[in-house]
């Protein structure tokens, strides 16, 4: 990802009405480039990461939000909540932006079809994104950060 990618990002994030850019807005483009992994934990593979990239990549503005998120992560249960919290908001926020209900393009059949996929998109983000699931990946971002600290 370099950081015209990210830049990229940053201004669909700017067009979307209510998005919460969290710690993104105070971080350098390269500190947010660095943070960025995609979708997944780093722990996958980079393969299964880029597939799953190209299939939320509507989403890639919530996605780098929580990466920044996770790699702030302080280890608390509380800052986990609001991050997936947050990232369910943004999901939501970008799902309405891009595939609004009330639409003229709800008469065709074929933006019917594509809303119906991102919201099927969105639905599995935020449930891969429950609090549950993504502990293990906040404590090991965690411990990643404050064993960096110790070198």
């Amino acid at each position: 990802m370099t950081v015209l990618d990210v830049q990229d990002i940053l201004d669909e994030m700017a067009r979307i009405p209510g998005f919460e850019a969290g710690a993104v807005n105070s971080a350098s483009l390269e500190a947010i480039r660095r943070a960025y992994n995609g979708c997944g934990p780093e722990r996958w593979p980079q393969e299964l990461r880029d597939r799953l990239d190209a299939e939320t990549a509507l989403f890639a503005p919530s996605i780098l939000v929580h990466d920044m998120d996770f790699d702030r992560s302080d280890g608390k249960e509380d800052s986990l909540h609001d991050a997936n919290e947050r990232m369910h908001r943004n999901n939501r926020r970008i799902f309405r932006f891009y595939y609004p209900l009330f639409s003229l393009m709800m008469l065709k059949p074929s933006y019917r079809l594509k809303r119906a996929r991102a919201l099927g998109v969105m639905v599995a983000l935020n449930v891969a994104t429950s609090d549950g699931l993504t502990r293990k990946a906040w404590l090991e971002s965690y411990d990643k950060r404050f064993a960096s600290r110790e070198d």
